[in-house]
């Protein structure tokens, strides 16, 4: 990767070769994206949102604060610029429409102006670091491959994108509710996902250990696709987190929804990551019963909810009961690696 040094005034910006994994959709017009631009994009808005109130004129307005905050660009063919900085909301505009970026990324707020780096790096001093950055979740639609099989990779239908409100509704109550944050935005990724941004103040101030305690809290899920790992609920009195993601949200939209919709346990491949998560001795009951059955018998009812209130059944009864029914049911409606709630920090 080449990297070459454009000096520009304000603009002592980096630039790189091309980025990886950032190939433009086919059919895309770079003409209408100039027009998005030009008549369009709301650029005071941007300006205004990433200075917090800094803009103003009343007397705790930190104005180097807007400054200090990084914008790239990822422009024709992949050439990626990154430490610019913008004083001000025309700065900005003027900057985008004569760059005409494919793509703006939105970087954290330095100790100093990015775009003087090299002025305090030459003093000696380990000045340029940065101290702010909103906490951002990226959620990929891809994360649900375990139990998505409407489609594959970056198809998305209709079936998916439940599938990403479930996930947003989880994640959101858990913000507000457990955390205390209250200034949330949740934005399509403009590709197969969405992403969220925490903007409080003791949100964007978070150590990157704070950060990721905030994804522990999250983590519910050991397993993949090459493992035979189960569902990892600590304890056998679930979280209140977990509970009320359980019964507010996952139960109804498992049993409703996600069995039917993605068709979970239509076939043996499909079923069988099912039967991996519950008692050796049920699944093998359960495993036997719907291998000897065909299809044909039953066409009547939803093969997926006949074998579901089976395999709910036979938690239940005869000798197999197993003592903690519901604890499986929770374990079960956490299946997914994305209702598991794993997920990725998005940085610049």
């Amino acid at each position: 990767m080449t990297k070459d040094e454009v000096e520009n005034g304000r603009d002592d910006m980096l630039i790189d070769g091309p980025e990886q994994a950032n190939a433009v959709p086919d059919g895309f017009n770079a003409n209408y994206l100039r027009i998005y631009y030009g008549k369009l994009f709301p650029h005071a808005d941007i300006f205004k949102w990433m200075s917090y109130g800094n803009d103003g004129k009343h007397p705790a307005c930190d104005k180097s604060y807007i400054g200090r905050r990084e914008f790239s660009f990822t422009l024709e063919n992949d050439i990626y610029i990154r430490f610019q900085s913008f004083n001000s909301a025309s700065e900005l505009e003027n900057s985008i429409k004569e760059k005409c970026p494919f793509k703006i990324d939105i970087g954290p707020v330095y100790s100093v102006d990015p775009a003087k780096r090299h002025a305090y790096a030459q003093s000696g001093d380990n000045v340029f670091t940065p101290v702010e950055r909103e906490l951002v979740f990226d959620i990929d639609i891809t994360d649900y491959d375990d139990v998505r099989y409407c489609c594959t990779g970056a198809d998305v239908c209709l079936e998916c994108w439940p599938l990403m409100t479930i996930a947003i509704k989880v994640i959101d109550t858990a913000l507000r509710d457990d955390f205390g944050f209250n200034h949330i935005l949740w934005v399509y990724s403009g590709r197969r996902g969405v992403h969220c941004w925490v903007c409080d103040g003791k949100a964007r101030r978070l150590t990157n250990e704070q950060r990721a305690a905030i994804a522990d809290y999250f983590r519910v899920y050991q397993g993949n696709e090459n493992s035979n790992k189960k569902i990892s609920l600590p304890g056998h009195v679930l979280h209140p987190f977990l509970a009320r993601s359980y019964t507010e949200v996952l139960k109804g939209f498992f049993e409703a929804k996600l069995l039917s919709n993605q068709n979970l346990l239509s076939s043996e491949e499909r079923y069988e990551k099912i039967l991996e998560m519950i008692p050796d001795a049920v699944a093998a009951e359960l495993r036997g019963r719907w291998q000897e059955k065909k299809r044909s018998s039953m066409l009547k009812n939803d093969i997926n909810v006949v074998r579901w209130e089976q395999l709910k059944h036979a938690l239940q009864s005869g000798k197999q009961r197993h003592k903690d029914y519901e604890d499986v049911l929770k374990r079960l409606s956490f299946l997914s690696r994305t209702l598991g709630l794993i997920w990725r920090f998005r940085s610049t």
